[in-house]
């Protein structure tokens, strides 16, 4: 079972699920003066990493053995709109899939529901491949 809250990442963004199923999911997130970049406003990376996570989310099954993990194979993002407070929605669904890798797209939206930015991407089923023969060593 591939359960959201086990994801470091996310959760150290303060990212919630709001809802996850049949090709679609919800996910919340209230910002943080450390989600914000030198003019105040919302950093594109956050907004990145809630698209990646919206797409990727929307295309496996939280009650699965055998599809509950992906990776992201390509993601194209448009910035649209910017928010400096409140809290911002990212929602992805599905657009197809095949037995190993599947397609979908995700907007951010902002409480009064301007689109601050929106993705596309595919997914290939399965954890990442690791290359690195020996552990990485922080300094």
């Amino acid at each position: 079972m591939s359960r959201f809250e086990d994801n470091p990442f996310l959760h150290s963004l303060g990212a919630t699920i709001e809802s996850w199923g049949d090709g679609q999911v919800a996910i919340r997130m209230a910002l943080q003066p450390s989600h914000l970049n030198r003019q105040g406003a919302l950093q594109g990376g956050v907004v990145c990493a809630l698209l990646d996570a919206a797409c990727g989310y929307a295309g496996i099954d939280p009650d699965s053995t055998e599809q509950n993990h992906s990776v992201t194979i390509s993601l194209a993002i448009n910035f649209i709109g910017s928010i400096k407070s409140g809290e911002v929605l990212a929602t992805g669904t599905v657009t197809g899939r095949g037995r190993k890798i599947y397609f979908s797209r995700a907007e951010v939206t902002a409480p009064d529901g301007r689109i601050l930015a929106s993705a596309q991407g595919s997914f290939k089923y399965g954890g990442p491949r690791l290359t690195a023969e020996t552990p990485a060593t922080v300094i």
